[in-house]
């Protein structure tokens, strides 16, 4: 898809003199506001939203949106396309669910394809949803067959451990198409709401059942994603799954309130090095307003840098997006990753989050090797053109 629009003369933000002067106003209330941001990270606990925003209160938050405005004459709206085509978005929401989303597997799979995805996995909390995912990828083939679309996106689901760690749910789940993984409980299991379901015991052990979940997609080469697990459980189960060859990828981790389910940032490094991969959401960095009022892009950049060259190749994104109170996934994806280039992560690393690691994490050089379409079963194509005649791609 063509970049919507563009800073053809890559003006610099020199327009209003003192504005953006070292010594101006506006200068020195970012500086505050990053000040008491970072002492999140320093002291361990949000900063009330009342100290954060009390310029706000004195009425110059109109000075310090201008400010900021000017200082993104590096990033425009299509800068973010050449990351899009190839992304694999290891994290998405999408109806059906048992909540409302902000798109339903179909559309979301057409205009994934549309954009130049490679792969988006999608998630639920409670069911296995691989057969919704068949169905919208079969649907995005067949219009790339017709010419509709130029690529077909490669749509998975997930299983989820939500009820319990029983070893035999691996080696049924593995058996069906469009498995992008398998997750470990996240609104069950202990969790709010959840029954407990612990992965590890007392001493910090992961269970025996869990390890045989581990074992057994290691032996099938699933990834492991780690659901809402917390630090003791993530490392216990990273050392496993590297003690078995299993990919594992720790979700909802890097560049959220240290330390979570990755730890700080030198724990994090550590789990990098037993082969773990870290993904970074974009929810709580942009368009989650309605769940996360602040959003705060310098968690997840000083994350990234703390991370270093040296780990950026296992590191992923995954948007974690889909909530009706969110901004749309793709459209998430394309704010941050505007953001991210404009904070100075290089174009190159951006490829690797967004595009390699999550392939290499989910096994998808194989799995795009398997056919899914090959089914004499499936009813006439004529009724898929007639339902989608009026169907706005």
């Amino acid at each position: 898809m063509p970049g919507r629009a563009y800073n053809p003369l890559g003006v610099e933000p020199d327009l209003h003199g003192e504005l953006t002067s070292p010594q101006g106003k506006a200068r020195e209330m970012l500086t505050e506001v990053h000040h008491l941001q970072m002492k999140q990270y320093t002291e361990g606990k949000p900063v009330p939203y009342e100290k954060a925003y009390e310029y706000l209160k004195r009425g110059e938050g109109d000075l310090l949106g201008h400010y900021v405005y000017e200082m993104m004459y590096d990033i425009y709206a299509g800068i973010e396309d050449e990351v899009l085509d190839g992304c694999v978005d290891t994290h998405n929401h999408i109806y059906p669910d048992y909540v409302p989303r902000t798109t339903d597997i179909i559309r979301f799979a057409i205009n994934s394809s549309q954009v130049g995805y490679r792969a988006v996995v999608c998630k639920d909390h409670f069911f296995t949803n691989v057969g919704m995912a068949w169905a919208a990828q079969w649907v995005c083939e067949y219009l790339q067959r017709k010419g509709v679309l130029k690529k077909a996106c490669k749509v998975f689901g997930t299983h989820t451990l939500a009820w319990s760690f029983d070893p035999e749910q691996i080696d049924h789940i593995r058996k069906y198409p469009n498995l992008g993984g398998v997750f470990f409980p996240t609104f069950t299991g202990g969790h709010p709401g959840g029954h407990p379901l612990p992965i590890i015991d007392d001493k910090g052990n992961l269970t025996p059942d869990a390890k045989e979940c581990i074992k057994r997609m290691a032996k099938y080469r699933i990834c492991v994603f780690t659901g809402h697990s917390m630090y003791p459980e993530t490392k216990a189960m990273v050392e496993y799954a590297h003690e078995v060859g299993a990919h594992i990828l720790l979700t909802h981790s890097g560049g959220r309130w240290p330390p979570g389910q990755a730890g700080t940032y030198e724990q994090s490094k550590e789990l990098i090095k037993l082969g773990a991969w870290i993904e970074f959401p974009l929810d709580h960095v942009v368009g989650g307003g309605g769940l996360f009022p602040v959003s705060d892009m310098t968690q997840l950049t000083s994350f990234i840098k703390a991370m270093g060259p040296e780990n950026v190749d296992h590191l992923v994104c995954g948007g974690d997006l889909g909530q009706p109170s969110a901004t749309h996934p793709i459209e998430g994806a394309r704010v941050g990753i505007r953001m991210l280039l404009h904070s100075g992560i290089s174009m190159d690393h951006m490829k690797l989050m967004f595009q390699k690691n999550g392939a290499d994490a989910i096994y998808l050089d194989e799995k795009e090797t398997e056919v899914y379409t090959k089914d004499p079963m499936r009813g006439p194509e004529e009724i898929l053109i007639s339902a989608l005649k009026d169907v706005e791609l």
